[in-house]
């Protein structure tokens, strides 16, 4: 089955990289992650000066997965990103096919729940602290079920370079064992903001509607990896570029 399921992954590649939708898909990724890591470094740099100014510095330290358990969703633009570096690191994407069987058995059904909830808040105009609301439930309920993120492998991130925003959206400065949901001690968290002209210029690289359509981390790029871009893109009624 595995054998198959690869075969299939290397047939939906090779359609991904055919013409003018490969290479605009090619530059768009490329393009993508230089500007990942513009905006990482820059709201870090931000962040580190904001804590000296209070005598505070991150705890954080390779090895602290306390953060791989949440539930998180990409755009589809980012998990195009990511797909185009597992593309270049096939044993990675071997690894994150074979852990994404496991993941689904217990991490599918709350993540629909989530992404349902989501996409009908998003569509109904519902205002952003609403929608926080009514997918905070679910969320806790995912994190509380201890699901481990598939590209969690020995407490390491098989796509750290490319990791989400929400995964490197949250810096602490108290112990790294206070962000233990079962730790008796709170944990100080600080979140990343991320400059505008940084954002505006991610925005700014195609349809922001490709950044609108989101789905939780695991099951976009499963999505992605065995259908492709291309294919989910025309089924959004997204215009593919010719």
């Amino acid at each position: 089955m595995a054998k198959t399921r690869y075969r299939q992954i290397e047939k939906i590649e090779a359609k991904e990289n055919i013409g003018s939708y490969g290479a605009w898909r090619r530059e768009l990724c490329g393009k993508y992650r230089e500007l990942l890591v513009q905006t990482r470094n820059n709201s870090y740099n931000t962040l580190v000066k904001t804590l000296a100014a209070k005598g505070e510095t991150v705890a954080c330290r390779k090895g602290c997965t306390y953060c791989c358990f949440h539930y998180v969703a990409v755009p589809l633009t980012h998990g195009m990103a990511i797909v185009d570096y597992l593309y270049d690191r096939k044993e990675l994407l071997k690894q994150f096919i074979s852990n994404y069987e496991k993941w689904r058995h217990k991490g599918c059904d709350i993540s629909n729940v989530i992404d349902h909830t989501r996409s009908h808040a998003f569509s109904s105009s519902m205002p952003i602290n609403d929608i926080i609301a009514v997918t905070r439930p679910p969320a806790i309920r995912y994190l509380q079920m201890g699901i481990p993120c598939p590209f969690l492998v020995n407490d390491t991130c098989l796509i750290y370079a490319v990791r989400p925003l929400p995964c490197s959206g949250q810096y602490s400065v108290t112990p790294p064992d206070w962000c233990n949901p079962e730790a008796g001690e709170k944990a100080v968290i600080y979140q990343l903001v991320s400059d505008d002209e940084d954002l505006l210029k991610i925005l700014q690289l195609a349809d922001p509607q490709l950044m609108l359509y989101e789905l939780t981390l695991p099951i976009m790029i499963y999505k992605l990896l065995t259908e492709g871009a291309s294919l989910i893109m025309a089924d959004a009624g997204y215009r593919l570029p010719k």
